[in-house]
């Protein structure tokens, strides 16, 4: 049951994070440097990795947020604005 709930929650994680996305105007910028959902989400999964945490629906859910942003175009973690 481990992979249907990380199934679930990549899925619910996903969807949530495309709808918040769309319809807000929500960033982090600091300093020039505009951080990405996708790159918090990672950063999360490395610390979650050092401590050896192993629960699927926050994999899931991190995971969802990450793959989420990837095929956007805008990459550049640089605020040229």
């Amino acid at each position: 049951m481990d992979f249907a709930q990380y199934s679930i929650a990549l899925i619910f994680a996903y969807a949530f994070t495309r709808y918040v996305t769309e319809n807000t105007k929500i960033h982090v910028k600091f300093k020039g440097l505009w951080l990405h959902h996708w790159i918090l989400s990672a950063v999360v999964m490395i610390i979650l990795f050092y401590f050896e945490i192993d629960i699927p629906i926050i994999w899931g859910a991190l995971t969802g947020i990450a793959l989420e942003g990837l095929p956007r175009k805008n990459w550049s973690i640089r605020n040229k604005r």
